[in-house]
């Protein structure tokens, strides 16, 4: 499923490692603060319990938003913004 992870953490190292978290799990950013990619749902329950780990103020945020196939196709995007697209693997 389509997720869109985006974040407002004001310290810088706490920020670092949530976007090398985010990469980890393949989401790629698509603005300064906005990540998004395909997770399962045990990938979003686990990265979104690591969330905690990373807020370093009471005014830092983190928030996932899971994206169903038919909203995806909803998405208006103008400019050089692409979203990753679901990969069909063909096994010969």
């Amino acid at each position: 499923m389509m997720v869109i992870v985006m974040y407002d953490i004001s310290e810088d190292a706490p920020r670092n490692n949530l976007i090398k978290r985010l990469r980890y799990y393949g989401l790629r950013r698509i603005q300064k603060s906005v990540f998004c990619g395909l997770l399962e749902i045990e990938e979003r329950f686990e990265l979104a319990s690591e969330f905690d780990f990373y807020l370093s103020s009471d005014k830092d945020s983190i928030a996932l938003f899971p994206i169903c196939e038919s909203c995806v196709d909803s998405i208006l995007i103008e400019g050089a913004m692409a979203l990753p697209q679901k990969e069909e693997y063909v096994f010969v």
